[in-house]
């Protein structure tokens, strides 16, 4: 895909555009389904390692399925420096609501509602660096179906500090998958979550090691958490 320009002749269109989340311009690409006046719109955040080839086959097979896809890159200026305001200032790693990092995806969720193309019905996925943003954009009143892949941030609570974790009442659903043996996503913080959710969390656990959709892709427990993730989004943005 050249930045910039829309691929056509299948059942996707795909374009580059830029979005501006406040102190910076995020490249985005779009995976736009044809034939759809409205369709669901999906944010879809990579991990650490960055824009994989697998996300961009993610993100087609998601707008085949009828969604507007968002892939964002959050390395735009570069990874070393995103990575550091992630895990290095107090509001990154403990991954609070009000952090710049945080209000960057609710610019980009934005983005994606006000896009012509867009239902308003919200989706998201985001894996390890990413996982913790999905927990605070879940308690947005229009995020519909949130899924998290071993959220690494939010070093000493479930996911978000313990003086934030009054606002997980506000989650409406949440899928979440996590490996049994996971360092960057202890056990612990795990179980908090899944303890201040209830039934309202959709929560798998597996076998198989961190990366579900890039280390661990092509396993058998990688597949299944995929399979489980579009089936969430299907019930849940229809």
């Amino acid at each position: 895909m050249l930045g910039g320009h829309v691929q056509r002749g299948s059942t996707v269109q795909e374009e580059v555009i830029q979005i501006d989340v406040g102190s910076r311009e995020l490249d985005v690409e779009v995976y736009r389904p044809t034939g759809r006046a409205k369709a669901p719109g999906i944010l879809y955040l990579h991990e650490l390692f960055g824009l994989l080839d697998g996300y961009r086959e993610d993100a087609r097979e998601l707008a085949e399925n009828g969604y507007l896809v968002y892939l964002p890159n959050l390395f735009t200026d570069g990874a070393v420096q995103y990575c550091v305001r992630a895990l290095v200032s107090s509001a990154g790693r403990n991954n609070r609501g009000n952090s710049d990092l945080n209000s960057e995806i609710d610019m980009l969720l934005d983005a994606l509602k006000a896009d012509a193309g867009c239902s308003g019905r919200l989706g998201m996925l985001g894996m390890c660096l990413t996982g913790g943003y999905v927990i605070q954009a879940a308690i947005r009143n229009d995020m519909m179906a949130p899924v998290v892949y071993h959220h690494s941030l939010g070093l000493k609570a479930s996911g978000i500090p313990k003086e934030e974790e009054h606002k997980l009442g506000r989650i409406q659903a949440l899928q979440g998958h996590w490996s049994k043996r996971d360092p960057m996503c202890p056990a612990w913080r795990r179980d908090r979550l899944i303890r201040k959710l209830g039934t309202r969390v959709d929560a798998h656990l597996y076998n198989a090691p961190h990366g579900f959709r890039s280390v661990s892709r092509k396993t058998k427990d990688g597949a299944l958490a995929w399979e489980r993730t579009k089936a969430f989004f299907e019930q849940q943005l229809g």
